[in-house]
């Protein structure tokens, strides 16, 4: 019986703790992000094309396993799409986590990164350049949000683009990693986890003593 216990208060505390530390889903690594399923608009495309093509403005360029947007503006009207092959089910995945660093010549503030499932319903987030540096990538993560009628289970599509109405801003960014992930905890609730699962630890071990 007493093992039983043991085995149940462990798993419970695994439970709680594992869906905070392990639940996010990479989207694109940008190892190799030009491709037929990518398509580039306005100031971002070759030759400014509203309607997009495939081809992006030559300032852009494939970096070691990330993508350089690079001397495109920031403008709302230029960004890039990048489409599923088949849709990705994010139910449950609620925060956008980014992984970039800021190149030479960047004057804009802001990028949106926008996600749309079949029937053009959307879920968003902003994400501010001057969470990066130029010297090494790192990891920015927001919560999304989520239009009424989004459809978590057939995420069909993504955009990455400029944030601002006749923006006119050089974005200067490299993108290494996108994904979606869980609520990341607040330092207090780690906190609260750790203290609980100290009690249910110690709370074993006494089970374990031989009765006097």
């Amino acid at each position: 019986m007493k093992t039983t216990l043991k085995s149940s208060l462990l798993g419970a505390a695994l439970l709680w703790v594992v869906p905070f530390a392990s639940a996010q889903l990479t989207l694109q690594n940008f190892s190799a992000f030009e491709s037929p399923n990518t398509y580039f608009v306005g100031d971002w495309e070759l030759n400014g094309d509203v309607a997009g093509t495939n081809s992006p403005r030559l300032s852009f360029s494939q970096g070691a396993g990330f993508y350089s947007f690079t001397g495109g503006t920031d403008s709302e009207t230029s960004s890039a799409y990048y489409f599923f092959d088949a849709p990705i089910d994010i139910t449950g995945l609620t925060f956008l986590q980014l992984t970039a660093r800021l190149e030479d010549g960047n004057t804009a503030p802001e990028f949106r990164v926008t996600f749309f499932d079949s029937l053009g319903e959307s879920a968003f987030a902003v994400v501010p350049l001057s969470t990066f540096a130029q010297t090494n990538f790192s990891t920015f993560a927001t919560e999304l949000t989520f239009s009424a009628g989004f459809n978590a289970a057939d995420l069909s599509a993504f955009q990455i683009s400029g944030n601002a109405a006749l923006g006119d801003q050089l974005l200067g960014i490299s993108i290494d990693n996108l994904a979606v992930s869980v609520p990341v905890p607040e330092p207090s609730t780690y906190g609260l986890m750790g203290s609980a699962l100290m009690g249910v630890l110690i709370f074993v071990r006494r089970l374990r003593r031989p009765a006097a």
